[in-house]
């Protein structure tokens, strides 16, 4: 069992200039729990993943990991020393809808990187636990092989490699199948399943049903930056109570059924 995260967020709020992206969202994720986070496009979804490793600067609320307050010293006050922020995201994993890999590196190497960069690895540190990284997402026969020569659900198995060997707390997935053709966002997914298995906390940003019907703990609707519901996958994907949930869902399956 991997060591993990808890993830409080109360009435956080982001602003974009006059527009309001994030509405006094309300979201607790538990240790070692999966919550997927759906809705249309455009729903703050991407926005809040951003926030809570700051990479996006909240303009109200907590954001807590763990008790400690996220991007700042305190509740309104000044932000986080650049030290204190790098430490904090050291045990946060995130993975983008785009792969972000370095082209001119062999899979091995894009993964050692961030491990001598990050955490001051030497290179015969950093590779062999590159290694485990990659062998754990199915790409031990692929250690040699350069971006290029590789499939985009690869690629994107590489890019988790990547988070998973800096052995985070917890995981973030910003839409990580949004980018592939649909014949390989299986292999993507059953990684992440095992992750979830494993005892990850993740927060996933995603339109796979599917997978949030059948990974997450907890599931969370949001619609013009407001969390409009969070429950477990069978009251928000089968009983939803809320009309804009069910308008989502209903166009949903009209679009994904053959």
């Amino acid at each position: 069992m991997v060591q993990a995260s808890s993830v409080e967020i109360r009435a956080v709020e982001k602003h974009f200039g006059p527009f309001q992206a994030l509405k006094k969202v309300d979201l607790s994720v538990a240790p070692s729990k999966v919550c997927c986070l759906i809705g249309p496009s455009g729903s703050g979804k991407s926005t809040l993943l951003r926030c809570i490793n700051f990479l996006e600067r909240y303009d109200g609320g907590e954001i807590r990991i763990d008790g400690q307050l996220v991007g700042y010293k305190s509740p309104g006050g000044p932000k986080m020393p650049a030290r204190e922020l790098r430490a904090m995201r050291r045990s946060i994993g995130m993975v983008f809808q785009h792969f972000n890999l370095w082209p001119h590196m062999t899979a091995l190497q894009n993964v050692a990187e961030g491990l001598q960069r990050v955490r001051g690895m030497r290179r015969s540190e950093a590779e062999p636990r590159a290694a485990e990284a990659l062998n754990k997402v199915g790409l031990g026969d692929k250690m040699a092989s350069h971006p290029g020569r590789l499939s985009g659900g690869q690629q994107q198995r590489v890019a988790i490699a990547r988070a998973i060997a800096m052995e985070p707390k917890l995981m973030l997935f910003d839409e990580p199948t949004s980018a592939l053709d649909p014949e390989l966002v299986g292999e993507v997914l059953s990684v992440m399943k095992a992750l979830a298995a494993e005892g990850m906390t993740m927060i996933v940003v995603t339109h796979e049903m599917g997978f949030a019907a059948h990974v997450a703990d907890r599931v969370a609707f949001m619609d013009k930056g407001e969390l409009v519901a969070a429950d477990v996958p069978e009251r928000i994907l089968h009983q939803p109570e809320d009309p804009r949930i069910q308008e989502f869902l209903r166009t949903y399956h009209e679009r994904n059924s053959f």
